[in-house]
């Protein structure tokens, strides 16, 4: 038999439910902001991670990403300066950078390496003075941060970017 008056939570012996705790509420909030920055890319790819760093002039121009995962597969766009009448230019990188990171390849295909105290690739031009662009693919091998910093020899182009590495 049914008594009037009485809720389900009592035919149930269950207690009266009076709303979200503020733990719930706090939890679900968090929730929505986490999977909101993921969907932005606080965690790889997106509008928020993507981004580019350049010299002073704007002549050279890295494309990168702000988060990276330790292992993950990247790729880093260089627009570098050429001068007419040359036929090669050459681009290092810091010491701290090039420790971080584990480069896979490089293209155009460099026409000499050299990693002694900052790492440095040569590659060959056109002479037209036209940059060039070049994809470096890399995996970061280390989590924190690290700070890379690009310089093209002999010209004053010079360009630094932060990123940050998710174990």
């Amino acid at each position: 038999m049914r008594q009037e008056g009485q809720s389900a939570e009592d035919r149930l012996g269950l207690p009266e439910y009076r709303g979200h705790s503020i733990a719930e509420k706090t939890a679900f909030a968090a929730l929505i902001l986490f999977v909101a920055a993921a969907a932005a890319g606080a965690f790889g790819g997106g509008p928020v991670s993507d981004t580019v760093a350049g010299s002073q002039s704007g002549k050279l121009q890295i494309q990168y990403h702000r988060f990276l995962r330790r292992d993950a597969a990247e790729v880093l766009e260089i627009t570098v300066p050429t001068v007419a009448g040359t036929s090669d230019v050459e681009l290092t990188f810091n010491t701290e950078y090039l420790r971080r990171v584990q480069i896979t390849n490089v293209f155009p295909e460099p026409v000499e390496v050299i990693s002694h105290d900052n790492g440095k690739l040569r590659l060959r031009t056109d002479a037209s003075g036209q940059p060039v662009a070049v994809r470096l693919h890399y995996q970061a091998r280390l989590p924190g941060f690290m700070t890379a910093q690009i310089s093209v020899v002999g010209q004053p182009e010079q360009a630094r970017f932060k990123q940050l590495v998710y174990p």
